[in-house]
């Protein structure tokens, strides 16, 4: 009860808004309203190991040399994202505007949704994508860490921060082609200093905020690749997929 009060009062003195059409919250509501909430476009690639993210990561990991005799890696996003729609403004609050909330709630959600996967339940440990100390000096935070913290919290699983880091700074994605994007992570990731993997690790579940090639994500896999051997299986996850249902 005090809470709700407290949070009655903070809508009066400070109003929360949906993320996605931006009307005045309910005080049980959070990041979203019911009707958008209700709307969100979810996936649901976590109820199929062979899904068009699955295969686009995959046949971005076959153009990789280092990659190329990768297993069928598994891949599931909460939402799907394009230009168009309001939704693509949930990662954006998330990166660019510090709300770390909404990361922490949508990663949750994503992470309840992967513990009922038939194929991604069984993760044991959570990576996310890295940021480069440069950017995340400058945004206070990186974003995918936010996520991947919720994630391994709702499934139960360690996080690890401090396997896989990013050696070099890289140039934005957004605009580049999908060839470029490929170029632009290469030799991006490795292994952090000294580290040598425990015995028992079978599934790795790599983390970040949107999928458009999976450039990024291969890349990552590749540096793990330099300590984890074959048998232990890595999949990836994201809030959202760049495509349309």
């Amino acid at each position: 009860m005090i809470s709700r009060g407290l949070r009655a009062a903070g809508d009066i003195l400070l109003p929360r808004t949906c993320i996605v059409c931006g009307r005045p919250l309910l005080l049980d509501e959070r990041h979203l309203c019911l009707e958008c909430l209700a709307d969100l476009p979810q996936t649901y690639f976590w109820q199929r190991s062979h899904n068009q993210m699955a295969d686009r990561f995959n046949e971005t990991l076959q153009k990789n040399e280092e990659c190329c005799r990768e297993h069928y890696a598994y891949a599931a996003a909460l939402f799907f994202y394009h230009s168009e729609a309001q939704y693509r403004l949930i990662p954006y609050q998330i990166k660019y505007h510090g709300n770390i909330a909404a990361g922490k709630y949508f990663g949750k959600m994503l992470g309840s949704r992967l513990t009922s996967s038939g194929c991604l339940s069984d993760v044991d440990m959570v990576i996310p994508v890295p940021l480069h100390w440069t950017r995340r000096w400058k945004r206070g935070y990186n974003q995918a860490e936010i996520i991947a913290s919720a994630v391994a919290d709702a499934m139960g699983v360690e996080l690890r921060t401090d396997i896989l880091k990013r050696r070099r700074r890289t140039a934005t994605q957004t605009k580049l082609s999908v060839e470029d994007k490929s170029r632009n992570v290469s030799g991006a990731f490795s292994i952090s200093d000294g580290y040598v993997p425990s015995e028992g690790i079978r599934h790795i579940l790599l983390v970040d905020d949107v999928f458009t090639t999976g450039s990024t994500l291969a890349a990552c896999l590749s540096a793990l690749r330099s300590v984890f051997p074959p048998e232990v299986r890595i999949s990836i996850a994201t809030l959202a997929f760049v495509g349309r249902a």
